[in-house]
């Protein structure tokens, strides 16, 4: 049973997050020798309804540097434990909801 709501959003918008911090961190890493590369980055900001927006954004930074490297493994690594906290969130509320849904059934 999916009850959509506020809640659910702030959940699904950290989940979409995620999913571009790693995205652009892949497509880093996946071009790392390519020459006239622009580095991706996430910029987030606050969602008028809740959670969060974010868009991936070229940078003037260098991209073939081990920092370079070591920043996208460990973003990587940190969006993938985002994401499952997001997860476990939106699961948490469906939960929750159904059960209260049951008690009153």
């Amino acid at each position: 049973m999916t009850i959509s709501g506020v809640s659910s959003n702030i959940a699904a918008s950290g989940m979409h997050a995620a999913t571009q911090r790693v995205q652009a961190a892949a497509s880093n890493t996946a071009n790392r020798e390519t020459t006239g590369f622009q580095r991706r980055e996430v910029v987030q900001s606050e969602a008028p309804d809740g959670g969060v927006q974010a868009r991936i954004v070229r940078t003037d930074a260098s991209n073939g540097t081990a920092s370079a490297e070591v920043s996208d493994v460990v973003d990587a690594r940190q969006a993938a434990h985002d994401f499952a906290a997001s997860t476990a969130a939106f699961r948490a509320r469906e939960d929750a909801l159904g059960t209260l849904l049951d008690a009153f059934a």
